[in-house]
């Protein structure tokens, strides 16, 4: 071919070339991005040149070969990558909702324990209420009856300083009822503190102590003569098995009883007695 023009085989070899190029650029993508592209698909018409018969692409384009280990070793570091990205990510985002959620959690404990304690205050004073509800029932009920005896709770109350006046204002003043005394009260008690009746008032004032003794004496000498007194009456009244099983032993009591049937028994009779 003259002017240095090329042959048709290699212009069409060229095309060929170039139809295939663009054809594993765009199946390299599409499989890498989606990885639905046939692998036969012709698409020499994206790239701008004619369509190129069936025979002439099976005969004369190469199909694109398989990757090799390199390429899918940086195809699976690079997924590695992104899956590591996407791991930190969540773990950033995890951490932060936790973060967030221990917050409201603390928060929702906070408002249960106040509530809880106000819960707590509301019981107490609702408690506090009812038993001053009943002891206010409980007064009421007293005071309906009690109530008809206050008019004798105020006469008792008049009657009672009535008398508190009456020993406020006698005292001072000696019992001298069956006492004899020459003049009153006031003349006996001038004649005891005068100077010349130093001597005769230790006496005076003893005298009351020994006659208490002898009275304490007297009582008690009294109330054990009164006591054997009503003893045997009670003993006569009882007969002599009672104050027996309480004084006496049994067989001491079986002896009595034998000695006193014998003592009991005729002189002049014989006749034995039963066993």
């Amino acid at each position: 071919i003259p002017g240095g023009g090329k042959k048709p085989s290699q212009l069409h070899k060229s095309k060929a070339d170039r139809s295939g190029a663009g054809k594993g650029d765009l199946q390299s993508t599409l499989l890498e991005g989606h990885g639905s592209a046939p692998p036969d698909l012709d698409l020499s018409a994206i790239n701008g040149e004619s369509s190129v018969s069936p025979s002439c692409h099976y005969l004369g384009v190469p199909r694109k070969s398989s990757p090799t280990r390199s390429e899918e070793m940086e195809m699976m570091e690079s997924q590695t990558l992104l899956l590591t990205l996407l791991a930190v990510k969540m773990e950033k985002g995890l951490a932060r909702f936790e973060e967030e959620a221990e917050k409201h959690l603390l928060k929702l404990c906070k408002e249960k324990e106040e509530l809880q304690r106000k819960t707590h205050e509301l019981r107490r004073r609702l408690l506090l209420c009812q038993k001053k509800r009943e002891l206010e029932e409980a007064l009421d009920a007293q005071m309906e009856m009690l109530s008809p005896f206050e008019a004798v709770g105020e006469r008792f109350q008049e009657q009672y300083r009535t008398l508190a006046t009456a020993l406020d204002a006698t005292r001072h003043e000696l019992p001298v009822r069956a006492i004899h005394l020459e003049g009153d009260g006031q003349q006996f008690l001038g004649a005891l503190l005068a100077p010349g009746a130093q001597r005769v008032r230790p006496p005076l004032l003893l005298s009351p102590h020994r006659s208490f003794a002898q009275v304490l004496e007297l009582s008690a000498e009294a109330s054990k003569e009164a006591a054997l007194i009503n003893q045997g009456v009670w003993e006569e009244a009882q007969g002599l098995a009672t104050p027996s099983q309480w004084y006496f032993s049994e067989d001491s009591t079986c002896e009595e009883s034998q000695g006193a049937t014998k003592s009991a028994a005729l002189p002049g009779d014989s006749t034995p007695l039963a066993p």
